[in-house]
């Protein structure tokens, strides 16, 4: 019964997964970007501005593909470069008053009718559902580091 159980949870998680990927690819079309751009402009918004260096290890991308990236995303005008006040060599990456309106835009609805749902469950509920994603982030972060090492297939 539980594995039944387990197998169902399975399965809706892999269903959110798709609906989550299939509204972010529409996001990306509306905001004329690509999904890993998008992937950290939400990583932007969620954690403040900071370096691009610190993008890079929040992304996992090089630090030279994400100098690339801020390129597109500050020519799309939906981030900016800002200069550290105490050390002007220090240069930060911040998202603009655009791209708040944007997200907003495009986010907003969804979070509100995704908070009315949560509403619904009790605080124990709520806890045991933020106790599990959280698990099953760190088991997705140490899986991706194995895939990551795994020799790469080549077409052929």
């Amino acid at each position: 019964m539980k594995d039944h159980l387990i197998h169902g949870l399975v399965n809706e998680l892999r269903g959110e997964h798709d609906a989550h990927v299939a509204f972010d690819e529409a996001a990306a079309e509306v905001l004329g970007i690509n999904l890993t751009d998008l992937r950290c402009l939400g990583i932007l918004e969620r954690e403040g501005t900071m370096a691009a260096s610190e993008l890079a290890r929040e992304s996992g991308l090089t630090t030279g593909s994400v100098t690339t990236l801020i390129d597109r995303l500050e020519r799309a005008g939906y981030v900016c470069r800002v200069r550290d006040k105490t050390d002007r060599r220090r240069v930060f990456v911040e998202l603009t008053d655009d791209a708040r309106e944007a997200i907003g835009a495009v986010w907003g609805p969804l979070g509100a009718d995704g908070f009315e749902v949560a509403r619904r469950y009790s605080k124990g509920e709520l806890k045991l559902i933020v106790k599990y994603l959280n698990e099953s982030r760190e088991l997705l972060t140490l899986h991706r580091q194995r895939v990551n090492g795994m020799p790469k297939r080549t077409e052929g």
